[in-house]
């Protein structure tokens, strides 16, 4: 598994020059929203700051991500998601995990519905 994720890094790093790297994007009139929903059971502190397994989701190439701020679960709030090796915005890419930050002292449960995201489609300028 490991190789097949370097591998795919390295083709990635070849397709992308650095000036690439560096763009401007123009955002589209495109949204689209997707729960975040808790993949794993896990127990929460006060002020615990832990990632926590959530349910894939598809991010689509040269798309923007916000955080919904208002709160979906009344043990904390989504502050990030990603996953194991993060990929540049010009690839598809699956959010795996996201970091929870815990107000009140609690649990999450497989299936809660711990925040949402929204999608923003984007293109280079």
């Amino acid at each position: 598994m490991v190789f097949r994720i370097v591998g795919r890094m390295a083709k990635i790093e070849k397709e992308i020059k650095e000036e690439e790297v560096r763009h401007d994007l123009i955002i589209k009139n495109e949204v689209k929203i997707e729960p975040i929903v808790a993949d794993e059971d896990m127990e929460f502190k006060q002020g615990d700051i832990k990632p926590i397994r959530i349910k894939k989701i598809k991010i689509p190439p040269m798309s923007v991500l916000l955080i919904c701020p208002y709160g979906r679960h009344r043990v904390g709030q989504v502050i990030a998601v990603g996953e194991e090796i993060p990929m540049p915005i010009e690839v598809e890419r699956e959010a795996d995990m996201a970091t929870f930050a815990c107000g009140f002292s609690g649990e999450v449960k497989k299936g809660d519905l711990i925040g949402m995201l929204l999608i923003i489609a984007a293109e280079k300028k």
